[in-house]
């Protein structure tokens, strides 16, 4: 068994491959090769224990962080899901990380018992397997991977991290090659894998713990492509690390300066790209430059053309309508969000709608008065009194609420049901994965502590979005708009 101890870190990287090699052969039931790849068992891991691996995953504030591997035999045996439990692994395409043990676990190099160090350095080798649904395609690939995510980085706040996915020639190929998404860019430097935090089963707070549906930020992201954005593209996936079952993920683009490149022309370096206040291409000359006009005043039709030469305005229109229409309460200048723009004399900054989680919550909710420097909150503050961008900004909010727009209540609540019906199945895994695991492992902060399950809590969470949430959010956005001069008639 792997432990915590002080041992070199050579020992631990070969005892660790040895450790990893064994495990995941015996316990992913997995052959490697060409033409004999095949995915994980699915009543293996119904049975998975943990057996072998440590546990505890490092220490946090000085108490040590317990490891949780098991499969909750209350929601494998129960008898309202034992007959699903199989078909639930088997409903999304299964993605499978292999990893040196140490390189995972281990005290010295882990990045999971480390989870709050980032950057190049806590970068791990991985090879990845990935196998759709119909059992037939799929890929194999080498690549680097790294947590992802800032506050789930936290052990106290989940133990189910994110992840980051980097293809460099470091790696292998340098870039992933498959139609992961069906039509478009076939190509990738980066993809995360997105575990969850807020409306989760592992939040901190009991009442997002039973609003818990994995689907809100997915929801933004396809709503802003809907609403002929460029956005960045997902889908849902059973995670394997090292042969055990680590629940759903969302496995979904980063909209960095690669995505940018792929998706409109050109070549990363030719960007200047940022993830909310970190710049992550290029520098930020143009972007200070946006905000000194924004914040010196935009009332006249002078002041807006200039701030029209450094961002799309219609497409800015529509990102700030789909954040308030989802009253996004998790949204500032430091974080979830990210824009881009070509570095020549004639483009302009895009936004990119990320980690929407803390949208769909009240319906009568209002987020029209947010306001935050260095964020598009202030740019949207700043442009408000603008007559120009008023009648923009009416005129996006008329395409998008009204008639056949989508976000109304039809559209708004399909788009949303359709990815209620891709998870319907599959939620039991991750609900015997980790929903017993505030009230066995860890109990943190606020309870009640429950066993959270697909019937008694994530359905009917789901339910009232589609039967309260959606009907009425529309009219009253659209009222809230109208008491702020945002929604004209014509």
């Amino acid at each position: 068994m792997l432990t915590e101890q002080n041992s070199s870190a050579r020992v631990e990287q070969v005892l660790g491959r040895s450790l990893a090699l064994l495990i995941f052969c015996s316990v992913a039931c997995v052959t490697f090769g060409a033409d004999n790849r095949r995915p994980i068992s699915p009543e293996a891991v119904l049975r998975q224990d943990g057996k072998g691996f440590p546990r505890t995953w490092g220490t946090n504030n000085g108490m040590p962080v317990i490891a949780d591997y098991e499969m909750d035999s209350e929601v494998v045996t129960n008898a309202a899901y034992r007959g699903e439990m199989v078909k639930a692994l088997s409903a999304l395409p299964s993605l499978q990380l292999n990893l040196d043990a140490g390189d995972l676990f281990g005290s010295t190099n882990g990045i999971y018992v480390n989870p709050k160090e980032s950057g190049d350095a806590w970068e791990r080798s991985c090879a990845i397997e990935f196998f759709p649904t119909n059992g037939s395609g799929g890929f194999s690939a080498n690549a680097g991977v790294r947590i992802q995510g800032g506050w789930n980085r936290r052990p106290e706040e989940s133990p189910k991290h994110s992840f980051r996915l980097v293809f460099k020639k470091h790696y292998g190929a340098g870039k992933l090659k498959y139609p992961l998404f069906g039509d478009g860019v076939k190509e990738f430097d980066q993809l995360i894998l997105r575990g969850g935090n807020n409306h989760s089963w592992l939040h901190w707070s009991a009442a997002e713990r039973r609003s818990a549906d994995y689907l809100r930020d997915q929801w933004m992201r396809e709503t802003y492509a809907a609403m002929g954005q460029l956005s960045a593209r997902g889908c849902f996936v059973h995670l394997y690390l090292n042969g055990l079952y680590w629940g759903i993920y969302n496995l979904t683009e980063r909209p960095e300066e690669h995505f940018v490149a792929a998706h409109l022309g050109g070549r990363a370096a030719d960007y200047d790209a940022r993830n909310a206040s970190k710049v992550l291409s290029g520098d930020d000359a143009a972007w200070k430059h946006l905000f000194a006009l924004a914040n010196a005043g935009v009332t006249n039709q002078e002041q807006f053309a200039a701030i029209a030469e450094l961002i799309d305005v219609p497409a800015f229109c529509d990102y700030m309508l789909l954040n308030l229409y989802g009253a996004n309460a998790d949204w500032d200048a430091e974080s979830n969000w990210y824009a881009a723009r070509k570095r020549a004399a004639s483009s302009r900054f895009i936004f990119f709608a990320w980690d929407g989680e803390r949208t769909l919550e009240r319906a009568d909710d209002n987020r029209l008065h947010v306001d935050d420097d260095f964020s598009p909150t202030r740019l949207f503050q700043k442009l408000r009194p603008c007559p120009e961008f008023r009648a923009e900004f009416s005129r996006r909010a008329r395409l998008h609420l009204a008639e056949e727009g989508v976000l109304t209540p039809a559209r708004a609540g399909e788009r949303f049901r359709r990815l209620v019906n891709s998870l319907d199945a599959a939620i039991l895994a991750e609900s015997a994965r980790w929903g017993d695991y505030r009230r066995d492992v860890h109990q943190y902060k606020e309870g009640p502590y429950d066993l959270y399950t697909r019937d008694a809590h994530w359905r009917p969470e789901v339910k009232r979005l589609l039967e309260e949430y959606f009907p009425k959010r529309t009219g009253t956005f659209i009222g809230q708009l109208k008491a702020s001069q945002l929604y004209g008639d014509r």
